[in-house]
């Protein structure tokens, strides 16, 4: 209905070939084009409980909550919804005793304000949404050209270093199966593998220092390494992660294939993890 009356108001389609290309009547068209619709988007008796005034201010507010990070769920939605009608004194059949709007409320408001949706956020560290903000990022890039300037870096000797980690039990994909049955397996490595960590550094022209690969282990052993690419470091941690002896030895490593000098700086790009701040790194 939107489409057609979208085309009608724009002269694309007349009232009468839109009522018959997208099978809505021509009165309802009319209505639409003449502006004579209490409510936009609704039809009929039906008008939201909201104003669009109270909707576009708590669409506005859902939007500004997801750029800080604090994006609001269906059910925030719902309590606020209640919330404000109860505050204003709107007539409303929203659930007193639950307090909150109705599923249909939601279903309309998302119908009215198409610029939103229902979305799977991306866990973020407190730290990591902290540090990521624009006077932040603009100092950052201030200290990048001038370090650039200052050492004149060939791309080469501009490396960006991450940890990740790897599992030993994979993913099996998709496979064909009887229908109906509850529980299809396929076999793997494990069901519940470690994780082993693994330090990378990769350059501005696609060249990369051998990996170092951190197991969960007391003692470490070459065997742990077979099939790895050439030279790659092999370290042994209780817990498997990164703290700062496992790092300052990845820093020797990487020493050893960069060979900077004093006549040739490199730069190293990398986050602000405690392991990478310590005394004997920074020295």
């Amino acid at each position: 209905m939107e489409l057609a009356a979208e085309s009608v108001r724009s002269g694309e389609l007349s009232i009468r070939e839109a009522s018959t290309t997208y099978g809505v009547q021509k009165s309802t068209l009319e209505r639409h084009k003449n502006k004579k619709l209490p409510s936009p988007g609704c039809l009929g008796r039906f008008r939201p409980t909201l104003d669009l005034q109270f909707e576009t201010e708590l669409a506005d507010y859902c939007k500004e909550m997801q750029n800080r990070l604090f994006g609001l769920t269906i059910s925030d939605l719902r309590k606020m919804a209640y919330q404000l009608a109860e505050k204003n004194n709107i007539e409303h059949n929203f659930d007193s005793e639950r307090k909150m709007a109705g599923r249909d409320w939601v279903f309309g408001f998302f119908r009215r304000h198409p610029e939103l949706s229902l979305r799977t956020p991306e866990p973020t560290s407190i730290g990591r949404a902290v540090g990521f903000n624009h006077v932040q990022v603009e100092r950052f890039y201030d200290i990048l050209q001038e370090t650039y300037e200052k050492q004149h870096i060939s791309p080469s000797h501009i490396w960006n270093v991450d940890e990740t980690g790897l599992t030993s039990v994979h993913r099996p994909g998709k496979v064909i199966a009887r229908r109906g049955q509850r529980q299809v397996g396929k076999i793997t490595s494990g069901e519940k593998g470690k994780t082993v960590t693994a330090i990378c550094a990769v350059n501005a022209t696609g060249s990369y220092i051998p990996p170092t690969l951190i197991f969960p282990r007391v003692n470490m052993t070459d065997r742990l390494l077979y099939g790895a690419p050439p030279q790659t470091l092999g370290l042994a941690s209780k817990s498997g992660w990164v703290d700062s002896i496992v790092f300052q030895k990845w820093f020797d490593h990487f020493l050893r294939f960069a060979k900077p000098t004093t006549d040739s700086s490199h730069l190293l790009l990398l986050d602000g993890h405690v392991s990478h701040k310590s005394l004997p790194l920074i020295e």
